[in-house]
């Protein structure tokens, strides 16, 4: 389930930087989820993951309680191209 978040967007919000390259990291989407893999996740409390990719060194970057890097959507993204 994607969530569109306005203040995930807003210019106002700091824009993290990448550990990688310490580029500025730029939004993706916003989805509301525990992020765990099983099915008892549904009990688990739900807060927004803001998705980011980097245009430096093209990694995919996930944001819940900290940044983390995201290897499910960067081999998704990759896949793609």
């Amino acid at each position: 389930m994607t969530n569109p978040d306005p203040a995930a967007e807003s210019p106002d919000r700091p824009r993290p930087d990448c550990p990688d390259c310490g580029e500025p990291l730029t939004f993706v989407e916003t989805v509301v989820s525990s992020g765990a893999f099983r099915t008892q996740a549904v009990n688990m409390p739900q807060i927004p993951i803001h998705y980011y990719d980097c245009e430096g060194c093209g990694t995919c970057w996930k944001l819940g309680t900290r940044l983390l890097p995201d290897p499910v959507r960067q081999i998704a993204r990759d896949s793609r191209a």
